[in-house]
């Protein structure tokens, strides 16, 4: 007879970027969730990292994994929105300096 063992823990920051991506892209329509994604990335690639150099010991590769791909999509829309942002400034400047050279 073979003794069970428990299943190993998840890896350290699996769970929290799976938390931290779910967070940044359901609220990507506020700016502040979004600014979690790179951290959420970061927590996700190191986790699984941790998951994959030693399976007996963590689990959690694929938590980990799913955490750093919402990261990453959160991180998009983070960089669509500063572009979107730079050239909404950057079309104003046009704009207000634009002289037509009617009026005064």
């Amino acid at each position: 007879m073979t003794a069970l063992r428990p299943p190993a823990p998840s890896a350290p920051g699996a769970t929290a970027s799976l938390v931290l991506g779910l967070c940044s892209v359901a609220g990507s329509i506020l700016l502040l969730p979004v600014l979690l994604g790179p951290l959420a990335w970061y927590l996700g690639a190191s986790a699984q990292r941790e998951a994959q150099r030693d399976p007996v010991r963590w689990s959690g590769a694929g938590t980990a994994r799913t955490g750093m791909v919402l990261g990453m999509v959160a991180t998009a829309l983070l960089l669509a929105v500063l572009l979107a942002l730079a050239a909404a400034v950057a079309g104003l400047a046009f704009v207000y300096r634009y002289d037509a050279g009617y009026g005064t």
